[in-house]
């Protein structure tokens, strides 16, 4: 939260929900006597620095960037924890949910939150502790208790495949002896998923609304991030900020995850960051390092921790509890069943009873859908080889029946790309039914490139729509057996 003075016990706390403001790095306002630039936010985005404007955070992206409200996948409830530097102490509770339809199954970026986007609000709190009150003529007073409160609502919404845009409504009360200070202001924020590993955030924070805060008008900036998804397991993430025409911060983060990453349950997070200063806060001893662990439970329930050094000042320490209710399920791998022959109906005699038909033959087929590969790449993820494993077994207990793999692409990139990704792909899966003991001779391939899709791409070029994921598929068919 952003103190505007703090002196031998003075305390002006105003900036609207200044846990995610572009003020909190207006120095000149008081931040080199106590500097507060984490406090605000989720203990995974203090330990990463801060430098999280374009990582999705569930429900406490509203404190960041309203735009990645798009992505929220599950009603979300989020408890915020942070103490530290004397008798400081801050809470902050943020509900989010989708809006509208949400896929009843997901898998990393392709669910990417309600058909209407996601909302979310937010309640603070800050106590300040108790400070010994002096009158003009510098006479003890009786001791006062300066506090704040702060609450914001946002919406966020995909607006194209690819973009996202985001507005947050915020304000804030400050507390102090025989005075009361109201400001109202606003966040406007987007998203652009340059492709699947990349995304860019932007956002301009505290548009004033008319407040006025202490005589003074708010501060506002603009934020703006990126945040690369290296693989399940890394995530590195830059922000920076423009405060009066100057850049005023920059910060940088990392999240490595060891664990059960594919069930998102069992999973320990390693996460650190630093923020370099302009200009220099000037304070002795460790500054700038930001450290933190998080664990996730199960795919409901995560615990973070995070720890902030500010020199000769000591440390601040943020908790946070976040619970998720009616979340999509995991993508399971799709598997169709389908008759491929049935046997013929026996011969009915004169007079007698007539047999009962025998039941179809059938045989289950696989369809591998762009998640079963690793992006770009004819390289089989995990829950691609599970499976396939199931009907490598099948097709091994129906020694006469062989098996035709057929790759297909989207519309993006050059039809001699797309042809040969979807070759690929098929003579990937070929060779995986073969190390699980299939016959060689038992399997055709093919590649259909972007011929045969099996949905419109509305936008042709851009390679993360639904359609053309659904279009980058491999096909397993068992043709019947030559009577």
């Amino acid at each position: 939260m952003k103190i505007l003075s703090i002196g031998t016990g003075f305390i002006c706390a105003a900036l609207l929900c200044g846990q995610a403001s572009a003020g909190e790095t207006d120095y000149s306002a008081g931040t080199q006597a106590l500097p507060l630039q984490q406090a605000g936010g989720t203990a995974r985005a203090t330990a990463m620095g801060s430098a999280v404007v374009a990582l999705d955070q569930g429900s406490a992206s509203l404190l960041w960037n309203p735009a990645a409200l798009s992505r929220i996948r599950c009603t979300e409830l989020g408890l915020h924890h942070n103490s530290g530097l004397g008798s400081f102490n801050q809470e902050i509770a943020v509900f989010g949910m989708p809006l509208g339809k949400t896929k009843k199954e997901c898998n990393g970026k392709e669910c990417n939150g309600g058909s209407l986007g996601g909302v979310a609000a937010s309640f603070g709190y800050v106590d300040y502790g108790t400070f010994d009150g002096r009158d003009n003529a510098g006479l003890e007073t009786s001791d006062y208790n300066p506090r704040n409160f702060s609450g914001s609502v946002g919406w966020g919404k995909k607006l194209l495949p690819f973009f996202a845009g985001g507005v947050a409504l915020k304000v804030n009360q400050a507390q102090f002896p025989g005075k009361n200070y109201y400001s109202y202001a606003a966040d406007l924020g987007v998203l652009w998923n340059v492709f699947r590993a990349l995304d860019l955030g932007l956002t301009y924070s505290n548009i004033n609304l008319g407040s006025k805060v202490g005589g003074s008008s708010l501060v506002s900036g603009l934020r703006l991030g990126a945040a690369w998804t290296v693989d399940r397991h890394l995530i590195l993430a830059a922000s920076g900020e423009l405060q009066n025409d100057a850049m005023d911060r920059l910060q940088v983060g990392a999240e490595y995850l060891v664990g059960n990453t594919e069930n998102k349950k069992n999973v320990l997070a390693l996460r650190a960051g630093y923020q370099v200063n302009y200009p220099n806060p000037q304070l002795s001893g460790l500054t700038g390092l930001t450290l933190g662990l998080g664990y996730t439970l199960t795919r409901t329930v995560a615990l973070d921790y995070a720890m902030v050094p500010s020199g000769d000042l000591g440390a601040s320490h943020k908790v946070s509890f976040t619970f998720k209710f009616n979340c999509p399920k995991k993508r399971q791998p799709i598997v169709a069943v389908a008759i491929v022959e049935a046997p013929p109906a026996p011969v009915a005699l004169v007079g007698a009873a007539p047999k009962p038909a025998p039941a179809p033959i059938v045989v289950k087929l696989v369809v591998l859908d762009d998640s079963h590969f690793s992006f770009d790449s004819a390289e089989l993820r995990p829950q691609g080889m599970e499976a396939l494993r199931e009907n490598a077994r099948l097709i091994k207990e129906n020694p006469k029946r062989d098996v035709r793999v057929a790759g297909y692409a989207s519309a993006s990139g050059t039809e001699k790309y797309n042809q040969t990704l979807s070759e690929k792909r098929a003579a990937a899966v070929a060779e995986f039914l073969i190390s699980e003991g299939v016959a060689p001779e038992r399997i055709t391939t093919v590649g259909y490139g972007e011929m045969r899709p099996v949905e419109y791409e509305e936008f042709p070029d851009l390679v993360h729509t639904d359609a053309a994921k659904a279009n980058r598929r491999v096909e397993l068919t068992a043709p019947p057996v030559a009577r």
